[in-house]
């Protein structure tokens, strides 16, 4: 047996790998990173609850990400962009602290900004990316918290 058989016999399956990587790419998901006040959060979006009609400029969009460990315990994030891009007229945010039912927190188009770096709509998955920075208003006492969060997503296109 060769060396070059050996190298070959080796690196097939590291090549057959590296092929898949663009089609696990093109998999819907993705993270959003950011801060709900002092406390970061890493939060996965939820592909199977996650998605994107694109008509045109119009876009309506809803994404669900959760982080289930943590200090804070499960957090869920709602993101809902609705409307003519890249402005749209409806952003709605909601963040839901599962230990402590009364801390809900949300905030809309009046309270936060939405910049959009990405909206790529293409065989059937929207790739989104982009950056939320506000405020949100809720929890026990009906305080205001700042909140900035960036995401990468890559959503299905719904009909």
């Amino acid at each position: 047996m060769s060396i070059f058989s050996t190298m070959y016999r080796a690196g097939a399956p590291l090549l057959i790998a590296l092929l898949a990587l663009p089609a696990l790419a093109d998999e819907p998901g993705g993270l959003v990173t950011g801060s709900f006040g002092d406390q970061p959060l890493e939060l996965t979006v939820a592909p199977e609850l996650s998605g994107a009609t694109v008509i045109g400029n119009y876009a309506d969009v809803s994404l669900l990400a959760a982080q289930m460990e943590g200090d804070l315990g499960p957090v869920n994030l709602e993101l809902v962009i609705n409307g003519e891009l890249p402005a749209p007229s409806e952003v709605a945010l909601t963040i839901t602290f599962a230990r402590d039912m009364g801390r809900n927190w949300s905030g809309d188009q009046d309270s936060l900004t939405l910049t959009l770096d990405e909206f790529t709509p293409g065989d059937g998955i929207v790739a989104l990316k982009g950056t939320l920075t506000g405020q949100v208003s809720g929890g026990p006492a009906s305080e205001t918290r700042p909140v900035t969060f960036s995401f990468d997503t890559r959503l299905d296109e719904l009909d």
